[in-house]
């Protein structure tokens, strides 16, 4: 009965671990406050404009990455690096996705959406 508990609990921490590494994408809306990175979807009010520059980001897993594919709404970013922004015009969902490809030859698919509206 010991080994059983020792091998779930191992596996559960595995788990945990994996999870606590996974790759993930964050965002932001540029505004004129002191904007932060938040996880897959960011959203902004900016009253009067109809156009926002949206900001991307991808985190990798803890290994080393060698590039980052950008599409979908990031597209014209191409191979631009962990960061893309582009602008976006108002009540308009952008998603963008990213494949990292990691020198260890692993990869993962990450993506995340911006929106803003502008206070109408």
């Amino acid at each position: 009965m010991k080994k059983v508990l020792t091998i779930a609990t191992l596996l559960a921490a595995s788990v945990f671990s994996v999870q606590a590494s996974a790759s993930s994408m964050e965002c932001y809306v540029d505004t004129q406050a002191y904007d932060q990175y938040t996880p897959n979807r960011c959203m902004a009010l900016i009253y009067g404009q109809n156009k926002a520059t949206a900001v991307f980001r991808v985190i990798g897993n803890g290994s080393a990455i060698d590039s980052v594919i950008w599409s979908n709404a990031a597209q014209s970013c191409g191979t631009s690096g962990t960061s893309c922004s582009f602008e976006i015009r108002s009540f308009k969902p952008y998603k963008a996705e990213a494949t990292i490809l990691y020198t260890n030859g692993s990869w993962s698919k990450v993506s995340a959406i911006a929106s803003f509206e502008d206070g109408r």
